[in-house]
């Protein structure tokens, strides 16, 4: 794939193999702000089409609704945000201590983590 900065909603369609109503469509569910180039058409920055890869993940992979899609999104930034100091080894280790527990309880109650 080519490292653009950004890539037109017709370049993001084909790479995900959808149809550019449903990337409206997730574009209003997921509230992105795309910008737009001076003709007004959208454009998806590198960061957004990572985002969007996921969400297809989720929906389509995983068959997650939109709203589970949303939560676990919500979920997986929480988590992001929680993580420990990368120059600190033992907060590491607990920090994983911790999220091995939480896969292992979810897998056993099959529930989504």
């Amino acid at each position: 794939m080519n490292k653009q900065s950004f890539y037109s909603l017709a370049a993001v369609c084909k790479m995900l193999k959808i149809e550019p109503h449903t990337l409206r469509y997730w574009e209003r569910q997921f509230e992105f702000h795309f910008k737009r180039n001076s003709a007004g058409r959208r454009i998806i920055s590198r960061e957004q089409l990572e985002k969007l890869k996921l969400i297809q993940h989720l929906l389509h992979r995983e068959k997650m609704t939109i709203k589970g899609a949303k939560r676990k999104l919500a979920a997986m930034i929480t988590r992001t945000e929680q993580l420990p100091d990368p120059k600190n080894t033992r907060q590491i280790l607990l920090w994983l201590k911790r999220e091995l527990i939480s896969l292992r309880t979810a897998l056993e109650t099959g529930k989504d983590v």
